[in-house]
């Protein structure tokens, strides 16, 4: 054990200094998860070294060297953070590595925004211990907000450690395991603080994409097609699930701005969520024995704020795209480039967008 602490000095620092750069509250709320980042740093094992462990299972090792491969295709081909990230190997025994808490005033459609020095505002909190997200969240209701807490496969420091990959990032298909090792890699590379809703659909564009020219790349061009054809289907899907929740959101919000009373608002705002799922179950029929996340529990503001914000429409990332030729190496360069050397990092990228429409 002080064998790996020791080996992880530079990385220590890093977290120590995000801890003094922060204020108080949040100074000690990265103080724990500091811990729990330390306890993942001592977990963790060289993917060479779990490749040539007789004792780890055979399905296992296979499903890590096509994440390895996905990582050398990440850094080597579309320029992605390379280093000491995504070398390494951490097993959560089917677990998810965090757990998100995000909340929202009841009477309003705004997040509950965390600030802190180098992420900017963020509408939720990550903890490493499901304890701890409870505890977080039953103080959040404490405070008469609502609240959503939801496991996560995967995450990224941005750079200030080396990210493993964990267990959950394995689960799935191959295609599925190239698309989150790529998109876990572009939160290390590209990234905009206080623009959670920018960075994921970013990440996730070049997940798919991505994935589809690693498969290409490696002799099977039919997946990097039904990954294409996935990412358009994806695309379609979050513009139908953008219309269907519009009209619910702006009669919310028209209903939170009227002058009835607080307790009328939290009654009425009980028959829009109502009839949000029962619509929802007539548009997006379930297949059998499935039931969406968005009916499967009540509604409340704070997870429709979290289902919108990864499904609004955002930064045509597509038109981008095509703006460079379909060059997702130059497209990630551009976008870092942005992030990096411009004040307006999206109005710039819309601008270059415009001016060839």
């Amino acid at each position: 054990m002080t064998r790996v602490l020791w080996h992880n000095v530079d990385e220590v620092k890093r977290l120590l200094l995000t801890l003094l750069l922060s204020g108080c509250w949040s100074g000690n709320y990265l103080a724990q998860q500091g811990l729990g980042q330390l306890r993942l740093l001592q977990a963790r094992r060289r993917i060479s070294e779990v490749l040539s462990d007789p004792k780890v299972d055979a399905n296992l090792k296979e499903k890590l060297r096509l994440a390895w491969s996905a990582r050398e295709f990440g850094v080597q081909e579309l320029g992605l953070r390379g280093g000491d990230a995504f070398t390494r190997f951490v097993d959560l025994h089917g677990e998810a590595v965090a757990w998100n808490v995000s909340a929202a005033p009841k009477d309003k459609l705004v997040p509950y925004y965390h600030r802190f020095p180098i992420t900017g505002a963020v509408p939720y909190l990550g903890f490493f211990r499901k304890e701890d997200a409870l505890k977080e969240e039953q103080h959040l209701r404490s405070l008469g907000l609502d609240t959503y807490l939801r496991g996560v496969a995967g995450y990224s420091t941005l750079g200030y450690t080396s990210d493993p990959i964990y267990s959950s990032m394995l689960e799935g298909s191959d295609a599925r395991i190239v698309e989150v090792v790529l998109h876990e890699m572009l939160h290390g590379t590209v990234f905009l603080p206080g623009r959670a809703e920018w960075n994921e659909s970013f990440a996730t564009f070049v997940g798919l994409h991505g994935a589809a020219l690693f498969f290409e790349s490696h002799g099977d061009p039919e997946i990097g097609r039904r990954l294409i054809d996935k990412a358009v289907d994806r695309e379609k899907s979050q513009e139908q699930f953008a219309h269907f929740l519009e009209p619910f959101l702006k009669e919310l919000e028209a209903l939170y701005r009227s002058p009835v009373t607080r307790d009328e608002k939290l009654s009425k705002r009980v028959e829009i969520f109502t009839r949000a799922q029962k619509e929802y179950e007539r548009v997006f029929p379930a297949p059998p024995g499935f039931r969406s996340s968005f009916v499967e529990q009540p509604l409340n503001n704070a997870m429709l704020l979290s289902f919108s914000i990864y499904h609004r429409a955002t930064f045509t990332h597509e038109q981008m795209y095509q703006r460079v030729f379909r060059d997702l190496a130059a497209m990630i360069r551009l976008y870092k480039h942005a992030a990096e050397d411009r004040d307006d990092p999206i109005d710039y990228l819309r601008s270059l967008v415009e001016s060839t429409r």
